[in-house]
């Protein structure tokens, strides 16, 4: 099952229909929104993990913050979303490159950006859960976790229509580059500058 998948089957329509309202929109524009969002993240996720040092640290951030456990309580998630840790997320997944990225997603998809923010805030942390779940089940480790992301990459490319994807890979380096994301200060370089505290909130 895609990370697509598991996110809006670990949603139903009861979580659906708060994002929508959350956001105010109608439960069928949530759905396609929350669609563009887990595959925009999934595709920075695995562009990260295309070099064996981000692999290895989203595969350590898997298994010490996002263990899926996050889906035993969505109500309580999704009622106070400024509460959980969506945007240190993806301040680590996007880095320098958020701005440019939001307002890419913006463009492409006739969201607003007052939309745009709080989707990417809570859809990140529901991604990380559903991938950490799929990390537990599968026993999937550091390059089983690039294999996976980059299948997940491939597969989103090919649906979207709007080239929404390949503009944001764009933005963090282009496929053809993972390096320069790390010198840019963007995906990879967020991600390995976090690993002692990285995609989420640690307890002291």
């Amino acid at each position: 099952m895609s990370l697509v998948n598991t996110v809006m089957k670990e949603l139903g329509s009861g979580g659906l229909s708060q994002i929508a309202g959350s956001l105010g929109m109608t439960q069928k524009d949530a759905k396609g929104a929350v669609g563009t969002a887990v595959a925009v993240l999934t595709g920075a996720l695995a562009h990260n993990a295309s070099k064996p040092e981000g692999a290895e640290a989203l595969d350590a951030a898997l298994a010490r913050d996002h263990d899926g456990s996050i889906f035993d309580n969505l109500g309580g998630f999704l009622g106070n979303i400024a509460g959980g840790d969506g945007g240190a997320i993806l301040g680590h997944v996007l880095g320098g490159a958020q701005p440019q990225v939001q307002q890419t997603i913006a463009k492409k998809s006739g969201l607003s950006m007052d939309k745009v923010i709080p989707l990417l805030i809570t859809v990140a942390p529901l991604v990380m859960g559903a991938l950490g779940k799929m990390k537990k089940k599968k026993k999937l480790d550091a390059p089983d976790l690039a294999t996976t992301l980059a299948k997940e990459q491939r597969a989103a490319v090919k649906k979207d229509k709007n080239d929404l994807l390949g503009s944001v890979l764009d933005l963090l380096g282009g496929s053809s580059s993972s390096t320069s994301s790390a010198s840019s200060g963007g995906l990879l370089g967020g991600l390995l500058g976090a690993v002692g505290g990285l995609l989420g909130k640690k307890k002291k």
